[in-house]
């Protein structure tokens, strides 16, 4: 484990377990299993924050209604193919100052507002959202390694802006999105009856 990897996000939600064995008779139980919650540098080591399976309590899994999709996309609910929605490439040029990457593809325009992640080089496994695209150039949020080269692999996914018209009109899915983008806003509330 190194300073960096703490710092690029690797151990964010690992999986922690810890337990006794009996070394004669090779019986095991475990005595705590959660995730890393967080992790901060402290002198010249870390500190790990652990939440249990008791940290879900305190979510609110009740959906709220919104006028956009709350499904992530590809992901549970929204019903789409990673695979089909996905295709790799080869970085080009990369200006790690401005956050942009160019690739070997003639057009990423469908990869605009989704991820790349990186399947080479020392961001291995780190995914970063798309901002733009242009021509085959993407903008990145946030800067990039230094360390990051040309020649390197990435897989990218397309994205999706969470409104119902892309929804229907790009990826033919609007029975599954999740959201409810016809209904009266707040300011129906304010609405009363006037007299004539």
């Amino acid at each position: 484990m190194r300073a960096e990897d703490l710092a690029a996000g690797r151990f964010d939600g690992a999986r922690i377990e810890s337990g006794i064995v009996d070394w004669d008779t090779l019986d095991r139980a475990t005595l705590y299993s959660g995730t890393i919650a967080g992790l901060r540098q402290e002198g010249s080591g870390f500190r790990a924050e652990l939440a249990s399976a008791k940290a879900r309590l305190a979510q609110d899994n009740v959906p709220l209604s919104s006028p956009t999709c709350r499904a992530h996309f590809c992901g549970p609910g929204c019903g789409l193919s990673s695979a089909a929605h996905s295709a790799r490439a080869r970085v080009v040029a990369l200006d790690a100052d401005s956050g942009m990457v160019t690739l070997d593809l003639a057009d990423a325009a469908p990869f605009r507002h989704g991820e790349l992640r990186w399947l080479d080089g020392p961001a291995t496994g780190l995914a970063a959202r798309i901002l733009d695209t242009d021509g085959s150039l993407l903008t990145l949020a946030g800067r990039l390694d230094p360390s990051l080269g040309e020649g390197l692999r990435v897989r990218l996914r397309e994205g999706c802006d969470r409104t119902i018209a892309t929804c229907a009109a790009r990826f033919g899915n609007a029975v599954n999105f999740r959201g409810e983008p016809f209904l009266p806003g707040n300011d129906m509330l304010a609405h009363y009856p006037m007299p004539r």
